[in-house]
This record gives structure tokens, C-alpha cells and sequence, in this order.
């Protein structure tokens, strides 16, 4: 297992920890030996897990696999694996969750050491203490072709889960997202070689914690869009929500932008509405709808929970409003036909009536639910008005809609002796149409000069023209990239769109995707700028991406060409 870790010591070096340091195993600690600070210990044993019936030594569906490898260097083990797969019972390759009794005291750093299958993979990964397990990711990487040229997969990565007291604690395993997957559908694998602890110097920690919290600081807002994710993996458990920021709270996340739904439908309870996420098209469909059905008939209110997870990470949440889509059916839609745009794709704005509903629907939200400001989603599908209507009068009636958003966050925000944040994010120039944000109605010099909004978040070529539009007023500019983009809002393939019923139980080809390096040096280029943050749009919170707040440690990672907390390791074969 040595050629696990050889990328290891560039960790050692950045962290300031001992170099020349003992590696215990477990028969070290069982035979009493405890680690010093600067030494590590390697668990990979994976036979003492609990359930033990759980773990056996031959593929077998519903059971972990303690499969034999061999690395390129000649390195043996046996990886504690989940290789399954029914296209017809998916339910039925779920294994159970494991506890790995650690034993420990003292703080330390947690290295997971997965492996990179072609598609998947990966592991989760909590602590006794923690509420909801976190995602161990060997994606995190670029992919420019599919299918991926052999030596880019096959091969074993190591993940810095997070650094923790392990005083009383054990580590639980599952499989990721403790489910299988809708794309690929049915698929379930995971991998873990090995874990190692790394014992930390709790005043170490505490003196760099302090010295990063000096560094110069942007702001990084997360998106979730409330379905995708529960398409993909949702399980009747609240933790396939709360999963989704719980990586978030390493000091590295602002804010959770949470999509409430469609338009006019929540993946909530909402007293304005009766509609909800239901649809039934595809089988990722049929899950969501399945598993927001569940939670709302046991009574489980999604964004409370979120938004009480969120305060208790220490990272704001505001509830995002795409702005015309309709992609669910809707009560009110259906008793107001006389609110419809021509092309029956949303409201029209220039309706006092239909933007009064919007308006009233989201300042409901705000007062009623413990979130932290509301965000406007323009992106979706940017058509907001009927054809024909000259852009003045566009303007005005979006205008008197933001202004009317303003006040009333301003209104509820007094009554709960806190400030609203108002947020707005919206397409200039990309894949999509190569529209403005003008031709779409959008007049946000005037938002920015009324300080009607904190904060304006554009996507595509013009993301320079907003940052220099804020520049010394108070309405702060985050340049938005969106995963399967370059940061000028280009597609990084062709026919990019989503699944398709007819792709349920096919292998559809993984999308493309820029690397961790690769959306830091956008970024970096953004933040020299003058842009005071990012935001990141259908992105899972990436381990790799844990320093996109600070500029200066960017520069340095970039500069070295690695990101500290994914190492890649060494190719493995399967011994079977």
C-alpha cells in the first residue's frame, strides 16, 4: 500500500507536519502502539467492519466485496468494494452500512483512498458524531472525451475528507449516497483501499485555521437545483437532501442557492400552491416525484430542514425562483390562462397580475421559512415577455417587479431584525441563445445604481462588463459558471441536453467537464478582475474545489499544478 500515499508528502509539506514520520498499522494498534503527532495510521483492514456478515470475499449482490488488487508498482490489497448492478431490482444491490472501529483519540487528518472506475464510484464517509455522511468523489476530474482514453481512469485516488477529533468516534461507511445511481440506472459501485489518519497538533490546527482566516477572501455561492440530485440518488431519507451540503462547511461555502421547484411548484409545502414536483417521464422522474411525495405525506418540510442544516454549518441559504419554466403541472397555471405567454413556456411579466403573484409567492417564502434571501433565476428560460413589446416598457415592468421584491424583503427583514438578501442571476451571451441580459428584459444598470439588488450574477461572454457595472457600489458581482461550460458560457460538447426517456437504461456517455485546476484558473482570472465571488452552478461541492475563496492559495496550487486535497495514485489491476 505505499504507492497509495507517495504523493502523500506534498501534503506533509503544506500542512507543516512532521516529515519523517512513523506509519502504524492496525496491528500496531493493537498490540497498544498509539501515534505521535506527525504519524499516521493506515487502515485498510477491512474485515473488521461491522455488520461482518456484511463483508465477504466473492462479488455478491446486497454484500461488501473485499476484492484482491495489484498496483502498477506491484503493491497488493484487498479493496472493500460494491460491484452490482439490476436493471430491473436496483434495491436489491444496496449493501449495508459499515462501521470501521478506529478506537483513536486526538485530532486528525482524514485521507480516503478510492479508485477511479470509468463511470461512478467512490465512497461516503462519516464520523460518529457527524449528522449526515459526506460523498468521497474520484470524478472530481476533467473529462474532454468520452469514452475516457484508458490511462485517465483504473487507477487509485486519495481525498482529504476533512480534518476532526476522533476522541469517541468510529468511521461509517456506505455506499455513495447509500443508493444506486438513475444514470447509469441501477448502477451500484464503490471502492475504498484504504484510510489514513494523519495525527494533527490541535494548536497546528487552530494556529492555521487563524492564518487562513487572514487570508484575502471571495464569497462562493453553491447551487443546488432541489431535483437533479434526488433524481439521480434519492432515497425516503431526509440525509438525500442534507447530503447535499455537507461538504459545505469547511468555511469554503457562503451560501446554498437552493431551487424551490418550478416556477409555480415547490419541492415544499406551500400554502399559495398546491403543486409539486411531479412527473413521470423518465425513471429518475418517477423517483423524484416518488420520494418529494414521500417526505411531504410524513409531514418532512424540505427547506426547513435545509435551511436549519445550513445555519448550524454556518453558511446562508436563500431560496432561488427560476423565473419562467414550467416544468411541472400547476394549479395555478391552469386557473389563470389569461397570465400565459404566447409560447406557453411562463407568465408574462408585463402582467401586473402574474408578476404580483410571483412577487407574493417568494415574499411568502422569505417570511415564513427561517432562509437568508431569495434569489431570481433568469436562466430559465429567459423568455419573459411576448414578442412585440419594446424594451422600455420591458424594463419598466421588471423594474417595478425587483423594486417590489426590494421592499419587501426590506419590510420582513425588519420584522425579523435581520437583513433579506436579494440576489439575481441571469445569461449574457452563451450556448443557450447568445442573448443579453437586455433583449431578455433585464435592466440591471438600474438595479445596481438603485442598490435594489446585493448581489448580480452573470453567466457567459459579458461576466467583465458586471464586474466593472459594480465596481465601487454596493451590489457585489459573481461571475456564474455552470458545469459542462467553459467560464465564457460555452457548451464543452455538442447536443449537450438531458436525459431522455429513451436514455433510461442505456450508458449514456458522462458529460464533459472542466477539471478542479481548470475552473480555478476562470475563477482566479475573474477574481484579478475585481469580481467578488463565484457562483457555482450544477456543481456537486467538489473536495478539489475547497479553496475557491482564496485567490492567493489559488494562485499557488495553480502555479504547482495539483490540488492538494485530491492526489492522483497508481494504475490497479483486479486479481480475480
Amino acid at each position: 500500500m505505499r504507492g497509495l500515499w507517495t504523493a502523500f508528502i506534498v501534503v506533509l509539506v503544506l500542512l507543516a507536519v512532521r516529515v519523517e514520520a512513523a506509519e502504524l498499522t492496525e496491528a500496531d494498534l493493537d498490540a497498544g502502539k498509539r501515534p505521535a503527532v506527525g504519524d499516521s495510521v493506515l487502515l485498510k483492514d477491512f474485515s473488521r467492519c461491522t455488520p461482518n456478515a456484511a463483508v465477504v470475499g466473492q462479488n455478491v449482490k446486497g454484500k461488501w466485496w473485499l476484492r484482491p488488487y495489484r498496483t502498477s508498482s506491484g503493491a497488493t490489497g484487498k479493496m472493500l468494494c460494491v460491484e452490482a448492478r439490476d436493471k430491473d431490482n436496483p434495491q436489491t444491490c444496496i449493501a449495508p452500512e459499515l462501521t470501521y472501529p478506529v478506537n483513536l483519540d486526538g485530532v486528525y487528518d482524514i485521507w480516503v483512498g478510492t479508485y477511479q472506475p470509468l463511470f461512478g464510484g467512490g465512497i461516503d464517509i462519516k464520523l460518529s458524531r457527524d449528522k449526515v455522511y459526506g460523498t468521497i468523489d474520484p470524478q472530481e476530474v476533467s473529462i474532454g472525451q468520452w469514452p475516457l482514453p484508458r490511462d485517465q481512469y483504473g487507477t487509485l485516488v486519495q481525498v482529504l475528507f476533512k480534518t476532526a477529533d476522533l476522541t469517541g468516534q468510529q468511521i461509517h461507511l456506505r455506499q455513495p449516497h447509500g443508493t444506486y445511481q438513475s444514470l447509469w440506472w441501477g448502477l451500484c459501485n464503490a471502492h475504498v483501499a484504504a484510510i489514513k489518519l494523519v495525527r494533527r497538533d490541535p494548536e497546528e490546527v487552530k494556529h492555521q485555521e487563524a492564518t487562513r482566516c487572514k487570508l484575502p477572501k471571495k464569497g462562493v455561492i453553491l447551487d443546488r437545483d432541489g431535483f437533479s440530485y434526488v433524481w439521480n440518488w434519492g432515497t425516503e431519507r431526509i440525509d438525500c437532501i442534507l447530503q447535499q451540503v455537507e461538504q459545505c462547511g469547511q468555511g469554503n461555502v457562503e451560501a446554498l442557492n437552493w431551487c424551490i421547484g418550478g416556477s409555480m411548484e415547490t419541492n415544499f409545502p406551500h400554502p399559495m400552491t398546491k403543486s409539486r414536483i411531479v412527473t413521470v417521464e423518465r425513471l429518475g422522474d418517477r423517483r423524484a416525484t416518488k420520494v418529494h411525495g414521500d417526505f411531504e405525506s410524513r409531514g418532512v418540510d424540505v427547506l426547513k430542514e435545509l435551511a436549519a442544516r445550513c445555519h448550524e454549518l454556518g453558511i446562508k441559504i436563500y431560496a432561488s425562483h427560476r423565473a419562467n419554466v414550467r416544468y411541472y403541472s400547476s394549479d395555478i397555471w391552469d386557473a389563470h390562462p389569461d397570465w400565459h405567454l404566447a409560447n406557453q413556456l411562463g407568465l408574462d411579466y408585463a402582467k401586473p397580475e402574474a408578476r404580483n403573484f410571483y412577487r407574493d409567492f417568494l415574499l411568502c417564502i422569505a417570511e415564513k421559512w427561517d432562509i437568508d434571501g431569495l434569489t431570481i433565476d433568469f436562466s430559465r428560460h429567459r423568455r419573459h415577455f411576448n414578442d412585440g413589446l419594446p424594451q422600455p416598457e420591458q424594463f419598466q415592468h421588471m423594474n417595478q417587479y425587483v423594486r417590489d421584491l426590494r421592499a419587501g424583503l426590506n419590510r420582513i427583514g425588519k420584522a425579523k431584525n435581520r437583513q433579506l438578501e436579494l440576489n439575481v442571476s441571469f445569461t449574457t451571451g452563451t450556448w443557450y441563445d447568445d442573448w443579453t441580459a437586455e433583449q431578455q428584459g433585464l435592466d440591471v444598470q438600474t438595479w445596481v445604481n438603485e442598490k435594489l439588488v446585493d448581489r448580480i450574477m452573470p453567466e457567459g461572454r459579458q461576466v467583465a462588463k458586471y464586474v466593472e457595472m459594480c465596481r465601487g457600489k454596493p451590489t457585489k458581482c459573481y461571475g456564474r459558471y455552470c458545469a459542462a461550460m467553459d467560464l465564457a458560457g460555452n457548451a464543452l460538447q455538442s447536443d449537450l441536453h438531458d436525459p431522455t426517456p429513451a436514455e433510461d437504461k442505456t450508458d449514456r456517455p458522462a458529460e464533459m467537464q472542466y477539471g478542479p485546476l481548470n475552473i480555478a484558473k476562470g475563477v482566479l482570472d475573474w477574481y484579478d478582475a475585481g469580481a467578488e465571488g463565484v457562483f457555482l452552478f450544477n456543481m456537486e461541492p467538489w473536495a478539489t474545489l475547497r479553496d475557491l475563496p482564496y485567490p492567493d492559495v489559488l494562485r499557488q496550487e495553480i502555479q504547482a499544478g495539483i490540488t492538494p486535497s485530491m492526489l492522483k495514485g497508481e494504475r490497479v489491476e483486479w486479481e480475480e
